[in-house]
């Protein structure tokens, strides 16, 4: 509440209207007692009044920080992570106007590696010479043998140009398909997948061969080496790929193609990055692992991690076979539960971590409860954090964390070497090990309860993660308990794992969408957690669509709802950022519909004007986020102030408005430019006699008590001659 007593009348001609509008704030509305009925407040307790969604708000900026630490989260389950090591090749065929195309040109950097970065196998050269004379070639050989890329340098080859024109083919078309169309005079065509050679018929490859001829061009297939081919016509095309006699030196070659000969060879010469890479390619072996140990080492290097250790990690969860091996190596229990709370909470501090992975080990534990302890009786204490660090193939890095009451401390968080280790962890335990299913969904209602906001926002991304693969079982366990609960920081939960549910498998929006719609005409717990999960509908970045769900619960009778409405636009108007539609919107909102609607606008305006803040690179001070966002051209000035109008000409928010105007105040009083900016806004603001004589008494008031004595001077400037 203001500290302020109520100005006297010469400054505000309506401070009789005020003090009604107070007296009105006082009472129950019979909306707010609607909304006790329905579960809002106390049995014995008065209604709560709608402006209290403006109280317990936390400090600034916790809405920022709980969206950061999604983002971050939703990262380490990026599908990009999984795909390494397949032998797969996407192309895009579509074309204008919807029809499919039947050859596209290759990718630029596929052709750059094929002339820059391949590694001949052995009588390479040889198998060039036989080919010369071909206008089809089939190429066999195994399925990680690097058959696709010898097809790529074989057509350079046989091009003989500086900038070769090489295309790939439709794997839908067969050879008999094809038509003079589709090819170029003097270019090079390769089936992107494996043909099956019974599709290698005679008939086709006449064909086929006679179009290559007129149009001078080369066609090369691969098959498989165990492939068996019928036709004579097809045998005695065929040229079988040699063995690659030193596999590092294709890590060498493509680290070189990307970073440079001279990087690439310091890269290599890490005493690390050398064991790892002939502990992995010493031996014979596919060519086409050794071109996953190259992009692991990139990926390592452009998210400047530790090199080795983090390829090294990479690899081992590969894929579900390396998986398995790796997960089985952990030796206890008590590790294999740090493991998989390290995925789910990947990024917290190492303790929190540690505290919550002997939580799932109590959980899982059957029989005897001290067959899998840390030590035995009796035994010495033994350190387990380094140990245990270096058998997950984790790192503790220096971060901080946001206290309860605003300030940060500094700690050290633990993050998986591989950025993408979540999921292939997380997803691996869930697929493999059934008896512990029920728990570990247990387990993430703890979690999702914890104390700790990046705790709940880490643990309700990994839940819909899961949601992703089993919807309804995780739905009905996690979610909707979480979405019936009385506690908002819950019902925030559900909502977010909903999002990221949506996130990882977009095929699952509409029965998500479908599932909100049924909570909106439900209990007051679950029209709340409705009007929180937003995102859901802004998933494909349409704004106007999220804007229109909140809208039709903005009317919503019960104070829980618009308190949720409130966060919710909060949370939008900082993912939009300056250019979105918001500010728009809750003009609209204010100016038409319903009573509740036009309230509610005013406090979701309030909501993000006192929790959003802005701090620019370079700057050792925070700006008010609106603030900064009004500051940056004429059109969002005006719209700020217009909003600001709205919440100062409103009896039932006002005190509310002018609390968070000091509060602003506050922080631009040391920073000239922040200041010169809320200047200009309350220049913006003061159209009318009314709202200028409130904007001056409340800037007098800052100077009373040096709570912002410069914010007062220059608003007070500003606002002469009004």
């Amino acid at each position: 509440m203001r500290e302020a007593p109520e100005p006297p009348k010469a400054e505000d001609p309506k401070a009789e209207d005020r003090k009604a509008g107070d007296a009105k704030a006082g009472e129950p509305k019979a909306a707010d007692a609607k909304a006790a009925e329905a579960g809002t407040g106390g049995a014995e307790d008065k209604a709560p009044s709608r402006t209290d969604v403006l109280n317990d708000r936390g400090q600034r900026g916790t809405i920022q920080d709980r969206i950061g630490t999604e983002r971050d989260a939703l990262a380490g389950y990026a599908p990009g992570g999984t795909a390494i090591g397949r032998d797969q090749h996407n192309y895009y065929y579509g074309a204008p106007g919807g029809q499919r195309r039947r050859v596209a040109p290759l990718r630029p950097e596929e052709v750059q590696e094929a002339e820059r970065a391949f590694v001949a196998p052995e009588d390479f050269d040889e198998l060039c010479r036989r080919a010369r004379d071909r206008r089809i070639v089939i190429l066999q050989g195994d399925r990680d043998s690097g058959r696709f890329a010898a097809a790529r340098r074989l057509l350079c080859v046989l091009a003989g140009a500086s900038e070769p024109r090489l295309f790939g083919v439709d794997p839908a078309v067969r050879l008999d398909e094809l038509t003079s169309d589709d090819l170029t005079d003097g270019a090079g065509y390769v089936y992107q997948d494996p043909v099956r050679p019974d599709a290698l018929t005679a008939f086709g490859l006449d064909k086929a061969a006679g179009l290559l001829a007129d149009a001078n061009a080369t066609l090369v297939v691969t098959v498989d080496a165990a492939a068996t081919l019928a036709e004579d016509r097809a045998a005695g095309l065929v040229l079988r790929l040699g063995r690659v006699r030193d596999r590092r030196e294709i890590v060498r070659g493509l680290l070189a193609l990307e970073l440079g000969a001279d990087r690439a060879d310091v890269i290599l010469a890490e005493p690390d990055v050398r064991d790892l890479v002939d502990a992995q390619l010493g031996e014979d072996g596919p060519p086409r692992h050794a071109r996953t140990v190259a992009v692991e080492l990139l990926n390592a290097h452009r998210q400047s991690l530790p090199l080795a250790g983090t390829a090294e990690q990479s690899l081992r969860l590969r894929d579900d076979e390396q998986r398995a091996q790796w997960f089985a190596s952990l030796e206890t229990m008590s590790l294999q539960c740090m493991a998989v709370a390290a995925a789910v909470l990947n990024g917290e501090p190492y303790e929190t971590v540690a505290l919550a992975a002997m939580k799932l080990k109590n959980d899982l534990e059957t029989g005897d409860p001290h067959a899998d302890s840390l030590r035995g009786l009796d035994a010495p204490l033994k350190p387990t954090r380094r140990r245990w660090l270096s058998s997950l193939g984790a790192r503790t890095v220096r971060s901080s964390v946001r206290l309860r009451f605003g300030a940060t401390a500094p700690t050290e968080v633990i993050r998986y070497l591989d950025p993408y280790a979540q999921g292939k962890v997380l997803g691996y335990f869930w697929s493999e090990f059934d008896e512990q299913r029920p728990r570990l969904l247990d387990w993430l209602r703890w979690c999702a309860e914890h104390p700790l906001e990046s705790v709940r926002t880490r643990t309700a991304v990994a839940t819909g993660f899961l949601a992703a693969r089993a919807f309804d079982l995780v739905r009905a366990f996690v979610i909707e308990p979480m979405a019936h609960a009385p506690d908002p920081r819950h019902r925030t939960v559900a909502a977010a794992a909903l999002h990221a549910t949506v996130t990882q498998r977009p095929a699952l929006r509409e029965p998500v969408l479908e599932l909100l719609r049924e909570w909106s005409g439900g209990p007051v717990e679950l029209r709340a957690t409705a009007a929180r999960a937003w995102r859901v509908e802004y998933e494909d970045g349409d704004a106007s669509a999220a804007l229109d769900w909140l809208e039709e619960r903005a009317s919503d009778d019960a104070v829980m709802v618009t308190d949720a409405v409130c966060e919710s636009v909060t949370e939008l108007w900082e993912t939009e950022g300056p250019g979105g539609r918001t500010p728009e919107r809750l003009l609209s909102w204010m100016s038409r519909g319903d009573e509740i609607r036009r309230l509610t606008a005013r406090l979701a305006f309030l909501t993000t004007a006192a929790q959003l803040v802005r701090r620019l690179p370079g700057d050792d001070f925070d700006w008010p986020g609106l603030l900064h966002i009004a500051a940056l051209d004429a059109d969002r000035m005006r719209g700020v102030a217009a909003l600001w109008r709205g919440v100062l000409n409103d009896p039932l928010v006002q005190e509310e408005a002018q609390d968070i105007l000091l509060d602003w105040a506050r922080t631009a009083d040391e920073v000239p430019l922040v200041r010169r900016s809320l200047a200009r806004l309350a220049q913006a603001v003061a159209t009318d006699r009314l709202v200028t004589g409130r904007l001056r008494y409340a800037a007098r008031m800052w100077a009373e008590g040096d709570r912002a004595p410069a914010s007062s001077a220059a608003v007070l400037t500003a606002l002469n001659g009004r």
